[in-house]
């Protein structure tokens, strides 16, 4: 075997949380646009998959359930009124343990009882990450591809799973006809705990990474397998994955209740270690086995092609990062010194147009200007600048 490669990629997303009020924030454009190319990328999947046509319906115009109670429940009638919208991302927003979620689907109901007429007057929020989903530009792009759209149908089975509950939960229907003025809607049923949407996720994910060209391995990480909490796990034998060798194995990583996860190799096994982030909970681990073939092909023009940076552009970057210039000036003065040959990239094809730059390039930018990174992986975020239309060549 060539060489393997381990990317970690801790992906967790948020829960539904009922909440109230109306504290809407419109996205921002680069949210929508993201939102409006993986929906388009969603929506062409042809792949087995549950049936989330009537949560995205509710994007466009309100979904409206109703339903009457028996003659001896407390309440005699339910009236669901169900709509979502794209909300602004926050950027303070955290998954247990303060990990960055990818994106959150959150139920806003205003429950009023009135003559025995029970009304949810339902405003959900999808949210998306932007700056998260976009970052790690080198990330072998099949495996990016996937994580988006396994992203997308998890929150789309939370809302998904809830209108379900609402349509033909008998016990739901029960529930809430006989919920007292003062009581609550169950909104268990969205799946807080992941049981149900766990393997449907799972079934989806495998489909994918099947046609990508690609081998998913699960494994669970039971509690009484761990020590407080912490784990070492032999999770996969590079031996069983003979046709990825000759040019190299990529084994990443996305997992559920689990924390600062790392690999190790021993012989052909593959070690995962790390923390379960509620330790009386079993954690879950998927890993996406690839041959690096692809990945490396990814790569190839940026590494190979030479990267000039003068010095003092540096001092350009450190001014960028400290606000002593502007974004703007210092994308005029990147695409200046590009269409000059000041600065030698690999051709992109444009992708896509946002309307803001990612926090992340301008971490770049300073770890640049502090030398902690070289001059190939600033130019990979000058190249991503471009991909995506902030700069223009």
């Amino acid at each position: 075997m060539k060489y393997w490669t381990f990317l970690v990629i801790s992906l967790l997303f948020a829960n539904f949380i009922p909440v109230y009020g109306d504290d809407y924030i419109s996205p921002t454009k680069q949210e929508l646009q993201l939102y409006e190319k993986l929906l388009a990328e969603f929506s062409r999947l042809d792949v087995e998959k549950k049936d989330v046509s009537e949560l995205l319906e509710t994007f466009e115009k309100p979904l409206i359930i109703s339903f009457p109670c028996d003659s001896n429940d407390q309440n005699n009638q339910v009236v669901s009124v169900i709509k979502t919208k794209l909300t602004r991302f926050d950027e303070t927003q955290t998954h247990d343990e303060g990990v960055i979620t990818g994106g959150t689907y959150t139920w806003k109901c205003t429950v009023t009882t009135t003559d025995g007429k029970i009304t949810m007057d339902c405003d959900n929020e999808l949210k998306i990450n932007s700056d998260y989903i976009m970052q790690n530009v080198q990330k072998d792009p099949r495996i990016k591809k996937i994580e988006n759209q396994i992203m997308m149908y998890h929150e789309f089975l939370h809302g998904q799973l809830m209108l379900d509950a609402i349509k033909s939960s008998e016990k739901w229907r029960d529930d809430t006809c006989n919920k007292p003025s003062d009581g609550k809607i169950d909104y268990s049923y969205s799946d807080k705990t992941h049981k149900i949407i766990n393997p449907l996720q799972q079934e989806f994910a495998a489909q994918l990474i099947e046609r990508a060209g690609g081998k998913m391995v699960v494994t669970e990480i039971l509690v009484e397998e761990t020590n407080g909490g912490s784990f070492a796990k032999k999770v996969v034998s590079l031996n069983e994955f003979p046709q990825f060798i000759e040019d190299g194995i990529s084994v990443s990583l996305r997992g559920t209740n689990i924390i600062n996860t790392k690999f190790s190799s021993q012989d052909s096994d593959i070690v995962l270690y790390g923390n379960l982030i509620n330790k009386t909970e079993p954690g879950m681990a998927w890993l996406y086995i690839f041959g690096m073939q692809a990945e490396k092909s990814v790569n190839k023009q940026l590494a190979e092609t030479k990267i000039h940076i003068p010095d003092w552009i540096k001092k350009n970057a450190g001014w960028w990062v400290n606000g002593t210039i502007s974004s703007t000036d210092f994308l005029n003065g990147i695409e200046f010194l590009i269409k000059q040959g000041i600065i030698s990239i690999p051709h992109t094809e444009k992708q896509h147009n946002v309307d803001k730059i990612p926090n992340w390039v301008k971490q770049n930018a300073a770890l640049w200007y502090e030398g902690k990174i070289d001059d190939k992986t600033f130019a990979a975020g000058i190249q991503y600048l471009i991909s995506i239309g902030i700069i223009s060549v």
